[in-house]
Formats: structure tokens, C-alpha cells, sequence
């Protein structure tokens, strides 16, 4: 089942989840550093998850819709309505509230009713997208039910507001790692730090040292722009490329829709995992 997104984020895995769950291996315990909008949560073969990210609000909601998703819904209703009344100036003043105390709430709000959906901060650290003024935002019943239908579905997970090599610092043999970070060579929008690559690098090494089976979603093309920032052969042994849609970047600044392919990396041989695979997907590329 392809769950319905309920946390906006740009660079989500929503309309591949299904396609690359196939070559999820059952696991101990299913490990996600940079969560995100949680699209793959839900195809997690096990009953014990672990997820982080560095964004303190994004964990806020995560956890709050684990634990009390009407408390959820209500939150965004009355945000939801009050914009409705009375127009955009809802969303700014929402927006400027939030810039101070980082509520969860008020940023489940604006990723909903922001331009195209885009999560994106300016230097200061400051949420700076705009209101989407064609979009009313979810409607409130609407997002209710997917958020029942995902409180049920993360209950088995634990959120932390951690650094991805502390995430995974439990991390051991037979356990499973789903890493989707950002682009090499490209800055994080929230911390304005640069992705460093030999450290990725050294923990996906590290990984396998310890017997843990990961998929990497990495670089790719976006239309006639190519992020070839591959890890080192040695370290994975498969890798194939899904379409993941359009970039919603060049969208939003009304130019040609760029087209996204993504490049996905495994550690593991799939067709070992779930015999049914068909094995002339990949491109075999160390043994």
C-alpha cells in the first residue's frame, strides 16, 4: 500500500516507495536517518523502526502524530479554518510565529499551504516560502484519516532529533538501513552546511563491516543537470536508477519541468532476498 503523503517534503520517495520496497530484506530492526516525509516507513519489514533527522520540528510532528494524531488534526483544522475566514495574512502571521518557537503544529501548516509544497529556510535559519494562493491546503477531514492511518502505521518506530551517524550508531548485523540524503556537493537548506561525502562514505563502510544490509538513494540526473557523486564500487555491489517525477525546484521557479532520476545503491544481492526479482534490472557492479 502506498500511503498518502502527510508530511509534505520535496525529494520524497511517495511515488517509488512501492518499486523499491521490493527489495526490502526482512530485518531486525529498520533504520532511517534523514526521514523526511517518512514514505518508505510503512514498507518496513520488521516490528521495530528507528528514524532521525536534523530538523527538530519535523521530529516534533512525527512524534506527535505517533502519539496523539487527533491532537494533530485538530492543530491544523483551526489553522485550516482561520485561513479560510480571513485570507493569506493567516499564513504569514502562522509563518512569523513559527521562525520564533518552531512549533510543529504551525509547521505542518505551512508545508501544507506553502508554494508547491516546498520546505525551504533562508540563511538566518528562517522557514521563507510563500503562500501557495491557487491552493486552499488539505481539507481537514481529508487529513485527519491519513493521520489515524499513520499513527497506527509508525507505532512501531522511535524519532530522534539526532545527527545520521548517531542514528545509526546501534546499528548492527541483520538490520536494515534505508539512506536518503542529500545530493553530494550540495549544501543542506536547514543547516547551510555542505553533505560531507568521505565521512557518508566511511559510514556506509562501516556499515558493512558490521553486517548490515543498506539501500542508498543518491545521485542521478535532474533534466540536463547530473550529480554523479557515486560511492566507491567497492563498497556496494548493485545499483539501478528510478524516476522519481519532476523536480519540484524548477517548478517553482516556473521554468521547464526538470525530469528526476535517481540512482539507488544496495549493498545486498535482492534476488538472494526475494527470489521472484528479476535479476536483469541491475548492473552488477562488484561481487
Amino acid at each position: 500500500m502506498n500511503y498518502p503523503a502527510v508530511i509534505k517534503w520535496s525529494g520524497s520517495k511517495r511515488l517509488v516507495a512501492p518499486q523499491l520496497s521490493k527489495y526490502f530484506p526482512d530485518c531486525k530492526t529498520y533504520f532511517e536517518p534523514f526521514v523526511g516525509g517518512g514514505a518508505m516507513m510503512p514498507f518496513a519489514r520488521t516490528n521495530k523502526g528507528v528514524a532521525g533527522d536534523i530538523i527538530p520540528e519535523l521530529i516534533d510532528l512525527w512524534k506527535s502524530i505517533k502519539t496523539n494524531p487527533s491532537l494533530v488534526a485538530e492543530e491544523y483544522r483551526n489553522r485550516w479554518e482561520n485561513l479560510q475566514q480571513k485570507g493569506q495574512e493567516v499564513y504569514y502571521q502562522v509563518r512569523e510565529r513559527f521562525n520564533q518557537t518552531k512549533n510543529c503544529h504551525d509547521f505542518l501548516f505551512l508545508t501544507r499551504t506553502c508554494v508547491n509544497g516546498l520546505i525551504r529556510y533562508n540563511t538566518q535559519g528562517e522557514f521563507n516560502n510563500s503562500f501557495h494562493l491557487s491552493r486552499p491546503g488539505i481539507n481537514p477531514d481529508t487529513l485527519h484519516s491519513q493521520l489515524l492511518l499513520w499513527s497506527k502505521c509508525i507505532r512501531k518506530f522511535d524519532f530522534y532529533n539526532i545527527d545520521y551517524r548517531e542514528c545509526l550508531s546501534n546499528v548492527k548485523k541483520d538490520d536494515f538501513v534505508f539512506l536518503d540524503p542529500p545530493y553530494g556537493g550540495t549544501k543542506d537548506r536547514y543547516t547551510r552546511a555542505e553533505f560531507d561525502l568521505n565521512r557518508f562514505y566511511a559510514e556506509l563502510e562501516r556499515l558493512n563491516a558490521v553486517g548490515a544490509k543498506w539501500m542508498l538513494t543518491f545521485d542521478g540526473t535532474a533534466g540536463e543537470r547530473a550529480y554523479d557523486y557515486a560511492p566507491p564500487n567497492e563498497i556496494f555491489k548493485y545499483k539501478f536508477s528510478v524516476n522519481t517525477g519532476n523536480s519540484a525546484f524548477t517548478k517553482l521557479m516556473d521554468s521547464q519541468k526538470d525530469m528526476i532520476h535517481e540512482s539507488v545503491y544496495l549493498n545486498y544481492n535482492p534476488c538472494h532476498i526475494h527470489a521472484n526479482l528479476f535479476q536483469d534490472i541491475f548492473d552488477e557492479v562488484a561481487v
